[in-house]
């Protein structure tokens, strides 16, 4: 892949410039119209972790779960797009926006690493620089871990309070009253020296913690208008107590300085998990390209563990992203799965041709690109999207797939196209929260009930080994199901395969022909058989699973009624690639 030449520090961040990213993402998001993300990660697959297609959504969740518990986030791409006038004379229904890019490194402030080796050769072959991720990455972590740290950098003074009320040690070894002793009055006879009255610090002792805890508390009583600093030395264990003597407006300006430092080393260790906060604060549309992965390792870096439930999963998701689309999701669904029609095509009531031939990163944006370039030559109203000053490292000949700061501009550029649609009225609810789930019957929706991928009539089948899809496609017709009324009768074209192994398979038809299927079973509803082959209802056949791992089945609506109540019909991309890195 050819690469982006210039490294304008304004797109990648690291360490050093982090605090001015942090600064600039925090004052742009507020007037966000849309914010895209995208991650690199350390691995995205375990051993013997394998998906299949009969995974309900929660199963799938818990396989992904352990993936992103495991492995570390190396990039983190983000696309900050900010809507902006057009020109007075632009044709109508033109659209501006203004992109700030930004390619984070990140790494752990703390905790172990795993690497894939299969990720590690991935990411190599697509330029990852592993010198600057491992010693100028921006530090990252966990909700709870940057509590803990704020209460020990920047204590309330509640909690200050609280610990000088406790009571005041008393030493018991003769050898330790000596010591702590002769340096009380070492420092008694400092202070009362005339000579030494313009030096402002004085090195009381140096000794271990036990000691230097007597002597915080015996000086912050006894010595109360003097401050007390700990500072370390070469020996383990062992610190030197200094005081420092200083009028008001010196102890003010320490003060302010003490705490600009402390903030600043809190900013630092927290780190990422600072933009996260500012993410989910913003409450902006949240875009991804095959999300799920990305949110999950998001959540689970920088927010807190993955709850083992789905639905509590969810129930964070709702709380921190109410807004969250999914470009791949969008671009399987109506009304962006066709290409745009003309007023002659649709007066003659011409079929509708599907837009994208891949559901990869690349293939979709080069779609939009190419749909934008057309209609400004012909000077009709569409997208246009523009680099904010500093941040267009990634420019008209920029390849750089599987960076993360431009697969974020990618799908926030793809989104760009989409968003007036997806975020209206009308579609927003079956789009919002929606992502796609690989080589399954449905599809996640992190913010409701997960949807079937395919509407219709789900009939599970087994018995196939040694049978192929054209003998299944003849044994459903001999079923000879009859549609219900005004429908069309079942034509071999219209049956739809979902294999899960060589023995089993789901057939899709209309739900037209539920009717006479059910017929077919009886009132037990029980599977019968023909063709030597076994049908019987998903649903039936999901029921008869019992439980998941020991644990209750998640609550679901039955397959017929999700496929029917749901407004949106998605088209199954049989060659969509296993791994989030195929997405492009």
């Amino acid at each position: 892949f050819a690469r982006c030449l210039a490294e304008l520090l304004a797109m990648n961040v690291t360490k050093d410039n982090f605090h001015q990213a942090a600064a600039e993402i925090e004052a742009l998001l507020p007037n966000a119209a849309f914010v895209a993300f995208d991650e690199e990660m350390t691995g995205i697959s375990i051993a013997g972790e394998t998906t299949s297609m009969e995974d309900l959504p929660s199963q799938r969740y818990a396989k992904m779960r352990k993936v992103a518990s495991r492995y570390s986030i190396i990039q983190f791409g983000l696309a900050i797009f900010l809507e902006k006038p057009t020109a007075n004379d632009a044709p109508e229904g033109s659209e501006k926006y203004e992109a700030h890019v930004y390619n984070f490194y990140t790494f752990p402030e703390a905790g172990s690493i795993c690497m894939d080796a299969s990720g590690i050769h991935f990411n190599s072959q697509h330029g990852m620089d592993w010198n600057k991720w491992m010693k100028e990455g921006v530090s990252y972590m966990q909700r709870d871990a940057a509590n803990k740290l704020k209460e020990q950098l920047l204590p309330a003074d509640v909690a200050k309070d609280k610990q000088e009320t406790k009571g005041r040690m008393a030493l018991t070894k003769d050898s330790d009253i000596k010591l702590t002793d002769d340096a009380i009055e070492a420092l008694k006879s400092w202070l009362e020296d005339e000579t030494k009255k313009e030096e402002t610090e004085f090195e009381v002792i140096e000794t271990n913690a036990y000691i230097r805890r007597f002597m915080h508390q015996t000086l912050a009583e006894d010595f109360s208008q003097l401050i007390v600093e700990s500072r370390p030395t070469a020996k383990r264990g062992i610190s030197k107590m200094v005081v420092l003597r200083l009028n008001e407006t010196q102890k003010v300006e320490r003060e302010a300085k003490l705490k600009s430092e402390k903030h600043f080393e809190y900013s630092r260790k927290v780190g990422f998990r600072k933009i996260f906060e500012a993410m989910a604060k913003a409450k902006k549309p949240i875009v991804g390209h095959a999300v799920m992965f990305d949110l999950l390792f998001a959540l689970t870096h920088f927010e807190a563990p993955l709850p083992e439930s789905y639905d509590e999963f969810k129930n964070v998701v709702q709380a921190l992203f109410p807004t969250l689309l999914d470009t791949q999701f969008l671009a399987k669904s109506e009304p962006f799965k066709y290409a745009p029609q003309t007023k002659e095509d649709i007066e003659a009531g011409a079929e509708k041709k599907h837009r994208f031939g891949s559901m990869a990163l690349g293939a979709i944006f080069k779609v939009f690109a190419c749909e934008a370039e057309a209609k400004k030559r012909f000077g009709k109203g569409t997208v246009e999207v523009s680099f904010a000053p500093g941040h267009d490292r990634y420019g008209p000949d920029c390849n750089a797939f599987h960076e993360a700061g431009y697969d974020a501009y990618v799908t926030g550029y793809i989104f760009a196209h989409m968003q007036r649609q997806a975020l209206s009225s009308e579609l927003r609810a079956s789009l919002n929260g929606h992502t796609t789930m690989w080589r399954s019957l449905y599809h996640f929706n992190v913010l409701g009930n997960d949807p079937l991928a395919t509407s219709g009539l789900h009939i599970f089948v087994e018995g196939l080994r040694g049978k192929d899809e054209a003998f299944l496609k003849t044994a459903t017709m001999e079923l000879t199901l009859s549609p219900d009324e005004g429908h069309a009768a079942l034509e071999s074209k219209n049956v739809e395969v979902r294999w899960f192994d060589d023995n089993r398979a789901v057939v899709i038809l209309q739900a037209a022909f539920k009717n006479t299927l059910v017929a077919k079973l009886g009132n037990s509803g029980d599977a019968f058989e023909a063709s030597g082959l076994k049908f019987q209802l998903l649903d039936t056949w999901l029921a008869s699973r019992g439980s998941n791992n020991g644990k209750a089945a998640p609550k679901k609506r039955s397959a017929e009624c999700m496929a029917e109540s749901d407004t949106v019909a998605v088209v199954v991309d049989a060659q969509e690639p296993a791994q989030k890195r195929a997405r492009t």
